[in-house]
């Protein structure tokens, strides 16, 4: 059957799409689509409440779809549509945002960083963009800020590891001196003259904010979970069962995905025996690991040696 775009079906999974994209304006980005690329997410109220809004609209307008004589694809994209939303809105209900707020790899601070990489700003017209897109960084934060407070007032907060790898992160950050800060370096603009403009917003907006989010982590601290695990907070077993539906849309058990993952260690660990036994080491993988570290073969003398590996393992893969 040819791919009809007007089908009930493909019509509202293209709303949903182009609705999200509005909504993650730096998600849009990375996607090669610039229409947004003077904003940022809005992590406050007004935010969600537009994230839920669609996830119900799209799913009354799913249901509204009748499956009888929909395609094996279509019956797939309805099916997708409606986990996403049901998951979005489980997500919202359980405000897991006030959690995932604290994170050092995606976490707020992170963002800039990661979108200059996919953000062309080498016309007058992208470079505006940018600096729109930077200058937003404060309230963005300020908002980021709101969640911190918010989720220990409810007392949902997150685990203490993450929240002083977090601290540490931002530290390291705003140890950097201006000249040498990685959004500057990194964006992609079009002369030396609009790096340095660039610069100087970075240092007004950008570190100032961080400090701010830097001041909060700090005295959010002492309220984060001292066990790491999910499992830990408030009503902690339904996140966990949330999060396992939306990192494999399996309605599991967090106790069944817990045997699961140490059914697989003790897999990779008989492995591990295996390979160690091999190369003469018995059951002791930990010797044969120092064996290889110890090995000058195996440390690439050079950068130029290192990279060298690095193009051959692309090769082979």
């Amino acid at each position: 059957m040819p791919f009809d775009p007007n089908a009930p079906v493909n019509a509202l999974a293209d709303r949903f799409w182009e609705s999200l994209l509005e909504m993650l304006p730096t998600t849009a980005t990375m996607y090669g689509d610039d229409r947004y690329d003077d904003r940022l997410e809005d992590p406050g109220p007004a935010g969600r409440a537009k994230a839920r809004s669609l996830a119900e609209s799209t799913l009354t307008a799913a249901a509204a779809i009748p499956a009888d004589g929909l395609s094996v694809e279509d019956r797939i994209t309805l099916d997708m549509l409606r986990i996403v939303c049901e998951l979005a809105i489980e997500q919202d209900d359980q405000r897991a945002d006030l959690i995932k707020v604290v994170d050092q790899i995606g976490g707020p601070q992170t963002i800039l960083a990661q979108v200059v990489q996919f953000q062309p700003a080498d016309t007058p017209e992208r470079f505006e963009r940018l600096l729109a897109r930077i200058r937003a960084y404060g309230p963005y934060m300020a908002a980021n800020i709101e969640l911190l407070r918010e989720g220990e007032a409810r007392g949902l907060t997150a685990a203490r590891v993450p929240t002083e790898r977090t601290i540490a992160q931002l530290e390291r950050m705003l140890a950097v001196p201006i000249d040498e800060a990685i959004i500057p370096a990194m964006a992609q603009v079009g002369s030396d003259a609009d790096r340095e403009r660039l610069r100087e917003v970075v240092r007004i907006v950008v570190y100032p904010a961080d400090q701010a989010f830097l001041d909060a982590l700090r005295a959010y601290l002492p309220a984060s979970r001292d066990d790491p695990g999910l499992w830990s907070a408030p009503d902690g077993l339904a996140l966990y069962r949330t999060q396992i539906r939306a990192w494999t849309t399996l309605d599991l058990a967090p106790e069944e995905a817990h045997r699961i993952g140490l059914a697989d260690l003790e897999s990779i660990r008989a492995e591990q025996r295996e390979i160690a036994r091999a190369a003469g080491f018995g059951d002791d993988p930990a010797a044969y690991r120092a064996a290889l570290d110890a090995d000058p073969s195996n440390h690439p003398a050079t950068a130029e040696e290192l990279l060298g590996r690095a193009r051959s393992d692309i090769e082979r893969a």
